[in-house]
This record gives C-alpha cells, sequence and structure tokens, in this order.
C-alpha cells in the first residue's frame, strides 16, 4: 500500500465529486439494510451505519487505500454513532499489507492521566454508590481520548491521501446533517428514560441532552441531526494531531475535564497522546493464518484459545472437523460453550495492560496448551465455575466495529469505543466532543463491582498512563497471503463470543458474510453462569442445554457484528440488522 502522489486540489474535488453522487442520496432514501449487489469486484466495506459504509467507498473510489477508507469510515462514525464511538474514545485497527505481506497493529485505546491512582475512587468522599458512579458519570471518568492520535498516526504512516481529504465525508455530514434512524431513536429513547428514572441528572449534563438529545424531545423520522462536532472536525482537518490536542479544543477539553472541574485531565496528558504500534497475535485454523489484537486487548487471546481449543476438540473428542457437526445442535453449542468458559477465565485472571503487568501471551496461545484445556471438556455436561477461573471480566458498551478490504488482498479490521452508551455523559461545550468513561474499565474500585455488576483482576488495576482491559477484538483471516476475512463486534465481552462464531460461521460452515452476521447466537462469559441464547435458537435448544448443565437464558439480541469476505465471484460485506447497519462497496 504506497502512497500515491496527487495533486491535493485535484483529489478534493474528485472526492468532493464522489461524495456528492454516493453520500448524499443516502440522506433522503432510507438505505437497504441488506446489499443490494451479490459481490463487489473491487472494495467493500461494512460499518455499523450505511452512510459510513458510504463514506468510506467514496474514498476507496477516488485513490485511497483501505486505512484511509478505514480512517473516513471512523471520522464519519463519530457524527454518525456518537453515542458509540467518536473523537473522545479510543480503539485498536488491524491492518494486512497484501503487497507486503505484513500485518500490522495500531494501539490507540485510552490511558488513564498521569495524576490517576489505584485508590482515586475509593478516597472519594460521599456514599459507595457515589464513589462508584465516579468512575462512569462525569469528568473524572474520562481517560485520555486516543482516536484522533489513532486515526492521524494511521493516515500519515499506512495512508495514501492527506487527512483533510480523508475527512470531507465526515465534515460533510456534519455540516448538512444526517437523518434519523432506527437505532438513534431507541438510544435516544432509552437515554430519556434514564432522565425519567434519575440515572441521568438533567442539570448535571443539559450539554448531553441539549446536543444530542434533541433537548429531550424524542426525535422524529422527518428530522435531521447536526453534529456539534463540526468545528473539531475543520480543526482537526486542517492541524492534525494539534488541531485536538492543542490549541482551542485542547483547552475546551481541559476547562471540562480539568481540576477546575473535578477532573484530573492536563494539557500534558494531552499533548502526550501517540498511539502504540503493537506486533499482532496470530494462530492458524484450517489453513487460514488468523491475525488479532494483543493486549491491552483481552478479545484476541481469547478469540486464539478458542480457535485452537475447537482445533483440538477435533483431534481428541471429535475425530471429525468441527465444521461436520450438525449446525447449531445442542451438541455442537455446548462445545463451543465449554470452549468459551476457558477462554473467559482465562482471560479475567491473566489480562490487562501487557506495558505494566506481566501478561503470558506465549502460554496462553500455545496449541499445546489448548490441547490441556480441550482435554478437560466434558462432552456430556458442563462444569463448576471453580474448573474455569476466578475473576469476572469488563465490558465495553458504547462500542462500534468496521471492516474494509480490497481486491488486492489488503485489509483492515477496526473497533473503537467510548465505553458506555455517550460514554461519561460529559459534552465538551462548543466543539460537541462527547467524552468516554474508560476509567470504569479499569478495577476502579478494589472488590467494588464496575457499572455491570462485576468484580475485576489486580492486573487490571489503575496506574498512571495504564490502558484499561478491553473487549474489542478487530480480526483479519488470510490465505494465500490476501486477507479473506474480516471481522468484529460491539457489545461489551458479547463481542469476544460474536467475533469468534462470525468467523466460525464463514471459516467453518461456509457461509458468506450475512448469513454469518444474521445466524442465531449464544454467549456465555464464565460468569455470571448464564448461557444466553437469541430468541429463535433458544426455542430449538434451550431445554436440551439445560439438560447438559448448563442456565439458558432469553436474549434479544446478543452484540452487532460487520464481516467482509473474498470469495470466488468477488468481494461480500454484512453489517448486523441489529444495529440498522449496511455494507457498501463498487
Amino acid at each position: 500500500m504506497k502512497r500515491k502522489s496527487f495533486s491535493s486540489s485535484i483529489l478534493c474535488l474528485v472526492v468532493l465529486s464522489v461524495q456528492l453522487a454516493t453520500i448524499q442520496p443516502g440522506y433522503s432514501e432510507t438505505p437497504p439494510t441488506v446489499q443490494e449487489k451479490p459481490a463487489y469486484q473491487n472494495a467493500v466495506v461494512a460499518a455499523d451505519h450505511p452512510l459510513a459504509s458510504a463514506a468510506g467507498v467514496s474514498i476507496l473510489k477516488a485513490g485511497g487505500n483501505v486505512v484511509d477508507a478505514a480512517v473516513a469510515t471512523s471520522f464519519a462514525l463519530s457524527v454518525l454513532r456518537p453515542a458509540s464511538c467518536g473523537l473522545g474514545g479510543g480503539g485498536f485497527m488491524v491492518i494486512w499489507d497484501a503487497e507486503q505481506q505484513k500485518s500490522t497493529v495500531i494501539d490507540y485505546r485510552e490511558r488513564a492521566p498521569a495524576a490517576a491512582t489505584p485508590e482515586m475512587y475509593a478516597k472519594l468522599p460521599g456514599t459507595d454508590k457515589q464513589r462508584q458512579l465516579a468512575s462512569r458519570q462525569g469528568p473524572l471518568a474520562v481517560a485520555v481520548p486516543c482516536t484522533v492520535a489513532g486515526l492521524c498516526y494511521a493516515v500519515k504512516e499506512y495512508g495514501t491521501l492527506d487527512l483533510k481529504t480523508v475527512m470531507q465525508p465526515a465534515i460533510l455530514m456534519a455540516r448538512r446533517g444526517v437523518p434519523i434512524n432506527g437505532h438513534m431513536r431507541s438510544v435516544q429513547s432509552s437515554m430519556l428514560k434514564r432522565i425519567k428514572n434519575g440515572t441521568l441528572d438533567p442539570d448535571r449534563f443539559q450539554t448531553l441532552i441539549d446536543e444530542y438529545l434533541n433537548h429531550g424531545k424524542p426525535w422524529s423520522e422527518k428530522d435531521r441531526f447536526f453534529s456539534p462536532q463540526l468545528k473539531a472536525l475543520e480543526l482537526i482537518a486542517e492541524k492534525g494531531h494539534a488541531g485536538f490536542y492543542e490549541g482551542p479544543v485542547a483547552d475546551a477539553i481541559i476547562a471540562t475535564c480539568g481540576k477546575q472541574s473535578g477532573g484530573i485531565l492536563t494539557h500534558k496528558d494531552l499533548i502526550e497522546t501517540q498511539p502504540v504500534i503493537r506486533k499482532p497475535l496470530s494462530t492458524t485454523f484450517n489453513g487460514y493464518t488468523i491475525i488479532t489484537m494483543p493486549p491491552p486487548s483481552s478479545g484476541g487471546i481469547a478469540i486464539i484459545e478458542s480457535f485452537n481449543m475447537i482445533h483440538s476438540l477435533e483431534k481428541q473428542l471429535l475425530n471429525q472437523p468441527f465444521g461436520k457437526m450438525e449446525y447449531h445442535s445442542p451438541q455442537q453449542i455446548h462445545l463451543l460453550v465449554e470452549v468459551m468458559k476457558h477462554a473467559f477465565a482465562d482471560r479475567a485472571e491473566y489480562l490487562g495492560d501487557a506495558d505494566f503487568v506481566p501478561v503470558p501471551i506465549q502460554r496462553l496461545t500455545d496449541k499445546k496448551y489448548a490441547d490441556r484445556l480441550a482435554s478437560r471438556i466434558d462432552s456430556k455436561k458442563t462444569k463448576a465455575l471453580k474448573d474455569y477461573g476466578r475473576y469476572l471480566p469488563p465490558q465495553d458498551a458504547g462500542t462500534s466495529h468496521f471492516s474494509v478490504m480490497d481486491s488486492a488482498g489488503n485489509a483492515v479490521a477496526c473497533t473503537e469505543t467510548i465505553n458506555l452508551t455517550f460514554g461519561s455523559y460529559v459534552v465538551v461545550p462548543k466543539y460537541g466532543i462527547v467524552l468516554n468513561n474508560e476509567m470504569d474499565d479499569f478495577a476502579a474500585i478494589s472488590g467494588k463491582p464496575n457499572a455491570f455488576g462485576l468484580i475485576q483482576g489486580k492486573a487490571n488495576e489503575i496506574e498512571p498512563g495504564k490502558k484499561p482491559l478491553s473487549s474489542m477484538s478487530p480480526t483479519i483471516a488470510v490465505k494465500d497471503g490476501k486477507a479473506v476475512f474480516s471481522a468484529g463486534a460491539s457489545g461489551g465481552p458479547r463481542i469476544i463470543s460474536s467475533t469468534l462464531q462470525v468467523l466460525l460461521n464463514m471459516i467453518v460452515f461456509g457461509m458468506n458474510p450475512e448469513q454469518a452476521v444474521e445466524s442465531p447466537r449464544i454467549h456465555h462469559q464464565w460468569v455470571p453462569e448464564d448461557l444466553l441464547i437469541e430468541n429463535k435458537l433458544f426455542e430449538q435448544v434451550g431445554g436440551k442445554l439445560k439438560q447438559l448443565g448448563h442456565v439458558p437464558k432469553k436474549s434479544s439480541s446478543l452484540a452487532a457484528t460487520q464481516a467482509v469476505s473474498r470469495q470466488p465471484d468477488g468481494l461480500r460485506g454484512h453489517s448486523d440488522s441489529r444495529k440498522h447497519g449496511a455494507a457498501a462497496g463498487y
């Protein structure tokens, strides 16, 4: 993926004309939930909003590569999915470069501010509830945002176009406004209920209500949303990293989350923010090389452990390929659940930011270790919790994933988050930036549960500059030097189980992305002992799984997944209908 030497002014005109042709119609037409073309011959983008997918495709058509398209898609999502991700958050990007036969990971996960300490919440005055809420709502919940730093770096080092060009789709959407879709109305409805039940203080978070919740009035289908981030986007496009981490935007962030406002962020925290290039994790499975995220992602290790255990079960227990089992039979689901429980138990016990704590990555991803775990799986019953592990895992809820692939075999899998829905509820005045609440992804108060009632291990305790553990699991599968599958999800620890199942659906069961993504899913994270099963599948297998010792429970929806694949007739992509997404390509 070599950088192209085009005139910036000419490119801007090309991109603008492409945007007017491909993005603008989406403002007035209802996008299809399923792609209209069976396959694309040049490139495909699958994001959880159809206009974000279209933004990525417009950059590809203008001469950009898959990284340019990914960055354009991300900035577009900051406008389209502000409750899930955006300028005030962080993320992980996995890149496969087919020309150089090289994989790269860009880690732009948020960090704890320099003034953070392990006891910072426990020492606060007030009740236990007030201390716990401080890591979830308000300025003290905000970790140092890194999305902008990561995206600027990605374009500079791995893109072919300039940042201003790549950001034009997002700026255009913010300026013109976007239609209100079903997902946006659902999110707003949920937030308005929080105001009524007292979990969202309207006096404290009025800026969020005014800027993102239509002043507290329900959206109608005819309304349009104009992102209050337009000025911030324009400054970033003009000045890059400095447009966000220095100057007026940085001043506004510190005024909102600095010492004078009850937070601990400083200008130095912002100025020093840079992404980290990490070595990807990988394993082989069914002739594919699986490339995924290292810590501080917990998902990569869990996914590799799972693939390795499934391979071990094929040898030790099944004496046949996993794909020969009846799809979604009670026996197949039982074995997959047992694999998940072992992976989640290890995830909770051992994982944290490997820059700060020792993480036994080599042992956990070793196939011999998977053999030992698989040998402990009983095909006829599940086991007691103590046979799997001892700590409970954290979650990411306000999250978005997208995948990009081109005909040359290059691909990007990218997952981004602000943690919970609308993060900390803190919105930077004038610039409209929704700030994350990633501090709650740490073990914020030792021995106390986080926002999901979960207690975490010592490896994930708060330290200055440390990154909290994450479930985000962007993953690419490569064969014969070309990316063949790319997938990831949003939805807390369900990210891991959903990404794994979608990849298995494509690799093992031969499904295309639409079939793989829309297929009913299950989830088990070891603790609690509940086996969540989406509604239709629950009716078929719930009773039989209960007989095997599981605690099956109905779930209306398990995570939202985006996937793309290379097939004999071209490139295909699908965005999860669970989140009203749609893929695009050409």
